[in-house]
């Protein structure tokens, strides 16, 4: 039939146009939404590792694998979740590693049976539906964790736990649509090789299309006549029957073309930095969790100074008090000379400090931390006005400034403490508030770190003419 031939020869026009916008902009971003993935995963992970609720057990996998192994999903006993959920979280996440970076991201290498096998690996946890009525044992246990994180966390880290969960979700969603695509367009490429293949005379009548055993049976044996490593798919050879001469065959060949038509996703360009953006507001939030520290440190510190002021206090200096307050004088400032200690040469050198000025700064630093921390709508708005280079300007401009109170709040806590013997035993020391803000100042670099690693890979692939702009 002439509009047979003709709608394979538009069908194989359509098909050629689409492998082309996979191979150059669709499967490129899916390989960036899949190290995406991964990235937000780990930290996740890192997370549920840190609150005991999962068990760490690496995955170690063969360095001479091929193809992904997809992790179990079977039922197990609420008592082995952290150990299990635990294993089998480790395991996904090697999975996400290994795709990354040892799969080909084209038409040729994602093969119909290698994207089932990718479907079935985004099925170990299914970001988009975590619920705990989930029918997957995996999804519906990390649900339960995830509920149980967030009943007993702090604003913060169930800030953290929102945007972390959201942006899987998403990835989820994109990743799963992007390679059910990619497996529509496998299917009518085989659908175009059967056409090319069928009889030149072949003559379908509508009783051949209600009772098709005998006419599969002999376009199998013809088939294979013409290509016999041609697999023959029952159910797609009928569809071929039906939208070429069913009696809907204009519709359903409409239908084909349509289905087809994938549109390139815009700004293809940004979305490898924006899947990153999570990474930079958890670095962001976990400095805002040190203004409550940076706080105790304060306070312990002018309890310090007053026990010092008090020990000094003589007639004298009440009666120049008294003056100053009685002639509105400006209170004379008290400077501080510390040693800094340097963490790389381990030397030390003097440095006098303005005790008022620095504690008003350390003040609005304090008030600043905790709006980052609190994960307000206000914040949230203006977070996602900024692009990611402000972001990681402001990720950078906080960590120097905690660095910075780092040093000089180590150096006032041994002046303080090096005080008079007999005021030793009143001075409260800030030791372990420093411990945890120079380990919140860690977290927040290994955040940085991630998202700079992840430019360069970007900057990497674009050089190499894996990404198209």
């Amino acid at each position: 039939m002439e509009s047979t031939k003709n709608f394979s020869e538009e069908l194989e026009h359509h098909i050629a146009i689409q492998r082309e916008e996979f191979n150059k902009h669709l499967l490129p971003q899916l390989q960036q939404n899949y190290a995406a993935l991964g990235s937000v995963v780990k930290i996740l992970r890192s997370n549920l590792l840190k609150k005991g609720l999962v068990y760490d057990d690496p995955y170690k996998y063969d360095s001479r694998m091929t193809e992904i192994k997809v992790p179990s999903n079977e039922a197990f006993a609420d008592g082995e979740r952290a150990a299990i959920v635990g294993s089998r979280l480790a395991q996904y996440q090697t999975m996400l590693d290994f795709l990354t970076n040892s799969y080909q991201f084209n038409c040729s290498f994602l093969t119909p049976q290698r994207i089932a096998s990718m479907l079935a690996l985004n099925k170990t946890f299914q970001w988009s539906a975590l619920n705990e009525n989930s029918t997957l044992a995996n999804t519906r246990a990390l649900a339960e964790i995830c509920k149980s994180l967030h009943s007993v966390s702090d604003t913060l880290t169930g800030g953290l736990l929102r945007d972390s969960l959201g942006h899987l979700a998403k990835l989820d969603t994109e990743i799963n649509k992007t390679l059910r695509q990619l497996a529509r367009l496998h299917r009518e490429e085989y659908k175009l090789t059967i056409r090319k293949n069928l009889p030149s005379d072949l003559t379908v009548t509508q009783a051949d299309i209600a009772s098709p055993i005998k006419l599969l049976k002999t376009l199998k044996k013809a088939l294979t006549t013409n290509d016999e490593k041609l697999p023959f798919y029952h159910d797609l050879v009928m569809e071929v029957i039906k939208e070429d001469y069913g009696p809907d065959s204009a519709h359903l060949q409409r239908e084909v073309l349509r289905h087809l038509n994938v549109a390139q996703k815009e700004n293809v360009k940004n979305n490898k930095q924006e899947n990153m953006r999570p990474v930079l507001i958890t670095g962001l939030r976990i400095l805002g969790t040190t203004g409550n520290h940076f706080d105790t440190c304060l306070t312990k510190l002018m309890a310090n100074q007053e026990v010092v002021y008090k020990s000094r206090t003589t007639i004298f200096t009440k009666f120049l008090e008294a003056l100053r307050r009685a002639f509105n004088m400006e209170e004379r400032k008290h400077e501080i000379t510390i040693l800094i200690k340097d963490p790389i040469s381990n030397l030390q050198k003097k440095e006098i400090i303005v005790l008022e000025d620095f504690t008003d700064n350390l003040a609005k630093t304090i008030r600043i931390f905790r709006v980052l921390a609190s994960g307000t709508s206000d914040l949230q708005q203006r977070l996602t006005g900024m692009n990611n280079e402000q972001l990681l300007e402001l990720l950078n401009k906080y960590i120097v400034i905690c660095n910075g109170y780092l040093k000089t709040l180590g150096g006032l806590d041994d002046y303080y403490k090096s005080t008079d013997v007999i005021l030793r035993s009143k001075m409260k020391g800030i030791k372990i508030e420093l411990t945890t803000i120079r380990n919140a100042v860690i977290k927040a670099n290994q955040c940085r770190a991630e998202y700079n690693a992840s430019v360069e890979e970007y900057l990497n692939m674009k050089e190499l003419g894996l990404i198209h702009e």
